[in-house]
């Protein structure tokens, strides 16, 4: 009778076969897998901080930009000599004022004496305009002094409220404008040049926003949300906001340099603009031409 017999040198090979991993072994790769783990995760976290920064960031940046750039284009058509500003609270709250200038001529027969005229000729616009009655708009004459500006006279000074423009004639070049009142015109201008001009323009900052506001008319006082009896709009679309996030405290939004004999006028802006923790500051100057 056969019997099958296994050697010891057998099992132990089988034994080796089928030994796993030891206790230590494991707690060992737990821990070096949780090693890798939070490393990755970091890496994932500080990856997704990091571009939320970065977007906030820029969404800052391009809300204050745009801003800038819509005020800059707008200045640029400022009334020489119209522009003014107030002085900034400790909250960095503050307004820039400016008259919109629609169109240029040079004029024909405007009355610099007496007590006026409340009609004068001037050359065609170019292109062509002409303004029904009521036309809501002004005529400036050699602007040079921003305060006597904005102190409107109906019967005097440097501004006049524009009732109509026509052309009866239409191929003479020559247009008539109707005024509201009859109105002495202060000073000539060298070049004999005419401006059509809008209401008042406002960018205030207020809080933590950037406001523009118009058709709130021409005053002595330049206007602020503060000043009693002299309120800005409080609505659109007299009042719109131009950007938010803004906190300019200690700071002034505005600052104006007036002209010299060797450069024209700056204005310069500084807006500090914040969001959940990120700061973005924005510095711009815009070039000013003061010939009237």
């Amino acid at each position: 009778m056969l019997t099958k017999r296994t050697s010891n040198r057998g099992r132990g090979v089988f034994a080796q076969a089928q030994r796993g991993f030891t206790l230590v072994e494991m707690v060992i790769t737990i821990v070096i897998s949780s090693i890798l783990a939070v490393g990755v995760l970091d890496y994932i976290a500080d990856s997704t901080t990091g571009f939320l920064v970065s977007a906030n960031r820029s969404r800052l940046a391009s809300g204050g930009r745009t801003a800038l750039d819509r005020m800059t284009m707008e200045l640029h058509n400022a009334l020489p000599n119209s522009i003014r500003v107030t002085a900034a609270t400790p909250s960095g709250d503050q307004c820039l004022e400016f008259v919109p200038a629609l169109k240029a001529t040079t004029y024909v027969n405007p009355s610099f004496s007496a007590g006026g005229s409340a009609s004068f000729e001037v050359i065609n616009f170019n292109p062509l305009t002409t303004y029904a009655s009521p036309a809501g708009i002004y005529a400036v004459i050699y602007p040079i002094d921003t305060d006597e500006l904005y102190n409107y006279d109906d019967n005097r000074g440097p501004l006049a409220l524009v009732d109509a423009i026509s052309d009866p004639s239409g191929a003479d070049g020559v247009m008539t404008i109707g005024l509201n009142a009859a109105h002495r015109f202060e000073r000539r201008s060298a070049l004999q040049r005419l401006f059509l001009v809008d209401q008042p323009v406002s960018f205030c900052v207020v809080g933590d926003k950037l406001y523009r506001y118009r058709d709130y008319g021409f005053t002595a006082t330049q206007c602020d949300t503060a000043l009693p009896g002299c309120l800005l709009p409080t609505t659109l679309p007299d009042r719109a906001v131009f950007a938010d996030n803004i906190d300019n405290t200690g700071l002034s939004a505005f600052t104006m340099s007036d002209a010299t004999r060797r450069r024209n006028a700056v204005v310069s802006f500084d807006l500090n603009m914040t969001s959940q923790g990120d700061t973005v500051r924005l510095n711009h100057e815009v070039l000013i031409h003061n010939v009237p």
